[in-house]
């Protein structure tokens, strides 16, 4: 605030200065303007003298009239002495009021020497005119009262000199000096006039000159780069920090262009900037190299805009650059560090690719030669050995796996189809597989009560039941014989589902929490005789985050543990049908016809097959077909010849892209047109399938208006093909 006051004081006394040093600047030049005038006027005033009344005649003997002497010797003591002071004493307050009493006694010597003639009186107000010049009120004061004394003295004692007449009323004396005041009082106004002018004339001109210092002293010490550029590419005036980033003077940029000092490579850019700028009238900001004077490169963020005069036309470039060199290099330490990361990681991921396949040639061998000898009698000796052998094997080959998918998941080679998962199913179908082992070691396994059917929860089913069969099985493993392991829903979210497992078991200390989920670390069962590989944990975690889920543990040592996953709510998708059905079937209709049509699903996901069924159910001119198996998909293809295939890209035997590559491979099924339905909606994904020969791509949770729209519009390209 007080330094806000002091900028104001300073501006306000910079505008008093502009206004006086203005005011004695017009004083000097009325003087000047004078000191001319009544030169000019004594020689005409005597000129007038000579030619009016030269002489003056007594009988038959003349001399030279008064008038010629009064206006010599009087005209020039009233001229010369105010002409004197103007040299002296220019813009003096003494100065203007002598020369407004001289004009006046010159108007009235000139007044007499013309006997009073009317014209001559119009010399007075002339002379109060220019006096006004001076563009001070206070000169027509003493000017006027010259004038109203003259006329009154006169009037009475000499009235022939200024009358014309030899007698006259003091009325017209004072009829005069009225028409003079008259005269005085919009003079008055015009200089008060032009006093606010001039003040406010000296206002903004402060004002300008402390926003050009401001911007000057702005310009000069900004800590980055700053350079005002002409239209005609060269510079104008650079500041110290852009001489010091460039490591040239400002003597020696004002004799270059910015092209000059730009890195070859982005000249022409360069060039683009600036007409964009120039043609869109506004600001650019770009990334750009300059070429210091050694040759090294600067790397700099370089923001401009254009500098308009007053009617809005270019005049210059502004351009304020910003080195970024170091943080260029620190992006280039980082680049340089990802590829070595990633090198790293693709040789790790291909060591275990290869690793997995020398490994599971061996294991086959193991595990099958094993279970033959278990089917041959064994002695009870033998059975045990080759128990351990069975055992150890299929130990290995779940560390295998389970190292091979968060491999995979790391290196993002993971394919996920996220959709609609019935909450229901997964868990009934992930205590199924459980039940033996259940069984075995006499545990029992609590459902709720009732799980509703419409729950359901955006997952891949498949990567879904893993995790539910990882977090059981470790219920089991770490829970007594006779123990209790719990599956509940929480569903009191509106945003997301949790699926809750709970067991009886050990319990993990809370010291070993921040362990829990890191790769091979069992923390110490494996000093116990419950087998595992520590990869469990870890999997369902990344499995969980690649499914924009979460997985967390709450324990309590000697009562149990519970384990929670966390998933994205996802609405019934018959739901979804049901809402818009009315509208969905007017649009099918009007864009399928009544032909009978053949569609192929191939589809191996519940939900979403009842989805599509349900759309197509009141259409009895298309016929469904429908199959979970990509290799039966094929040869539906071959045999019935559909209008159209829906394919979805993860089945149980074959891949999508497999299905599609065969589809086009084949003569009979090549022109049939296949829509593509997945969840997965990456543009690399989109972009493989459409040009593998996909006619259109639909992505996962299905947006009902949009699928059937695609298929109207597919089936009625096929016919229009068909018909041409």
């Amino acid at each position: 605030m007080t330094a806000q006051k002091e900028l104001e004081r300073a501006s306000a006394g910079r505008a008093d200065e502009l206004f006086r040093r203005h005011q004695h600047e017009i004083y000097c030049k009325t003087d000047v303007l004078f000191a001319r005038l009544m030169l000019f006027q004594w020689v005409v005033g005597i000129v007038a003298a000579l030619v009016v009344s030269p002489l003056t005649w007594s009988g038959q003997s003349s001399q030279i009239h008064i008038h010629v002497w009064a206006m010599i010797f009087l005209g020039g003591l009233i001229t010369l002495f105010p002409v004197w002071l103007t040299r002296v004493w220019p813009g003096a307050v003494g100065t203007r009021y002598v020369i407004a009493v001289a004009q006046m006694l010159m108007s009235s010597l000139l007044i007499s020497v013309s006997g009073g003639r009317i014209e001559t009186h119009f010399h007075i107000f002339g002379s109060l005119v220019i006096l006004s010049f001076y563009r001070d009120w206070r000169v027509l004061i003493p000017a006027t009262i010259v004038v109203g004394l003259d006329h009154f003295l006169r009037g009475i004692y000499w009235p022939y000199s200024v009358y014309g007449v030899l007698s006259a009323s003091p009325w017209r004396s004072i009829e005069h000096s009225a028409w003079v005041i008259f005269e005085d009082v919009f003079l008055v106004i015009s200089c008060l006039r032009s006093i606010t002018e001039m003040c406010s004339i000296a206002n903004r001109t402060a004002a300008l000159e402390a926003s050009e210092q401001n911007f000057r002293q702005i310009f000069e010490e900004a800590p980055i780069g700053m350079a005002v550029v002409g239209l005609d590419e060269r510079f104008r005036q650079a500041n110290a920090a852009f001489c010091q980033m460039v490591d040239y003077s400002q003597e020696e940029l004002i004799t270059r262009t910015p092209l000059d000092i730009t890195d070859p490579e982005d000249v022409a850019p360069h060039r683009q900037w600036a007409q964009e700028m120039l043609s869109s009238n506004g600001s650019n900001r770009v990334e750009k190299r300059y070429r210091r004077k050694g040759g090294e490169v600067v790397w700099s963020t370089r923001s401009g805009c254009i500098i308009r005069d007053g009617v809005g036309e270019p005049r210059h470039f502004l351009i304020m650059v910003e080195d970024i060199s170091e943080r260029k290099r620190a992006e280039a330490a980082l680049r340089e560090a990802k590829e070595e990361a990633d090198r790293a990681n693709c040789a790790k991921s291909e060591f275990l690719s290869r690793m997995s396949h020398e490994l599971r040639t061996p294991l086959n061998a193991i595990l099958g030669f094993g279970q033959l000898l278990e089917g041959e009698s064994p002695t009870e000796s033998q059975s045990d050995a080759i128990s351990h052998i069975l055992g150890a094997g299929r130990h290995l080959l779940e560390l295998i796996n389970e190292v091979l998918d968060i491999s995979g998941i790391e290196a993002g080679r993971l394919q996920l189809s996220v959709e609609p998962v019935s909450v229901a199913e997964a868990i009934r179908q992930a205590v199924d597989l459980m039940r033996p082992l259940a069984v075995e070691r006499a545990i029992e396994i609590c459902l709720p009560l009732r799980i509703d059917d419409r729950l359901h929860v955006l997952a891949d089913r498949q990567r879904l039941r893993q995790v539910l069969l990882n977090l059981l099985t470790n219920g089991m493993k770490y829970t007594r014989v006779g123990g209790m392991v719990r599956v509940s829903v929480d569903e009191r979210n509106w945003e997301k589902i949790r699926l809750i497992v709970s067991d009886t078991g050990v319990g993990i200390p809370t010291e070993k929490f921040s362990r829990l989920f890191t790769p091979f670390d069992r923390l110490g069962a494996e000093y116990s005789n419950v087998q595992g590989t520590g990869l469990g944990l870890a999997l369902c975690r990344r499995l969980m985050e690649a499914m924009k889920g979460c997985i967390a543990v709450e324990s309590t040592p000697g009562r149990g543990s519970s384990f929670s996953i966390e998933l994205p709510r996802a609405p019934l998708p018959i739901e979804s049908l049901t809402v818009h059905e009315p509208a969905i079937m007017g649009r099918l209709s009007e864009s399928v016809g009544p032909e009978k049509r053949t569609i192929l699903c191939i589809e191996d996901n519940p939900s979403s097959l009842t989805l599509i069924r349900r759309i197509l159910a009141k259409r009895p001119a298309i016929e469904l077909l429908t199959t979970v198996q990509g290799s039966i998909g094929l040869e539906l293809a071959r045999q019935q010849r559909p209008d159209l295939i829906l394919l979805d890209l993860h089945l149980p035997d074959l891949p999508g892209w497999e299905i599609l590559a065969q589809l086009q491979a084949c003569h009979e099924t090549r022109s049939i047109p296949v829509i593509v339905i997945s969840a997965d909606a990456t543009a690399r994904q989109i972009d493989r399938l459409l040009s593998a020969g996909a006619r259109a791509y639909l992505t996962k949770p299905i947006d009902v208006a949009e699928f059937s729209k695609v298929m109207g519009e597919t089936l009625n390209s096929v016919k229009e093909g068909v018909a041409a």
